[in-house]
């Protein structure tokens, strides 16, 4: 009895630890299709971007990424990648860019870490976010929901 409750509990703790360096929450994929998803992805970076102002480069990977959703699918997520140029204001881009994202239904976390001020965005659909902006350079990181692989 014992040696199956020990057992038990290092499964649990198992599945739980490769959950959490999959680098995905388990989280079921909303109800629209794949390409309306991907367009939901990209246009909330493209709206990011013009709240932000400023010329970016879209060094976007094509190559998805693996993730679990639900029941343990596997599934795959979408990642992206932006450069612009330094705002002439750090502050105000981010301030923008936070008032879009809650225009979007965003859960939006603010961190300053010396010069530099971190966005996070997270969506109701699993939807990642990461904007960043100092005197140096904006940059905007994302990875789509999780969807199932066809």
């Amino acid at each position: 009895m014992i040696r199956r409750s020990r057992f038990g509990i290092v499964a649990v703790a198992a599945v739980i630890g490769v959950a959490a360096l999959s680098g995905c929450t388990l989280q079921a994929p909303s109800a629209v299709e794949d390409e309306e998803a991907r367009e939901r992805f990209v246009a909330l970076l493209d709206d990011t971007q013009a709240a932000a102002g400023g010329s970016w480069s879209v060094q976007d990977d094509p190559t998805p990424r693996e993730c679990t959703i639900p029941l343990w699918v596997t599934g795959e997520r979408f990642p992206a990648l932006r450069l612009a140029e330094a705002p002439a204001s750090p502050s105000r881009a981010a301030d923008r860019v936070e008032e879009a994202w809650r225009a979007h239904d965003l859960e939006v976390t603010l961190t300053e870490v010396s010069d530099v001020i971190e966005l996070k965005g997270e969506s109701a659909q699993g939807e990642l976010l990461l904007f960043r902006a100092s005197d140096s350079a904006m940059t905007l990181t994302g990875e789509s929901e999780c969807r199932p692989v066809a």
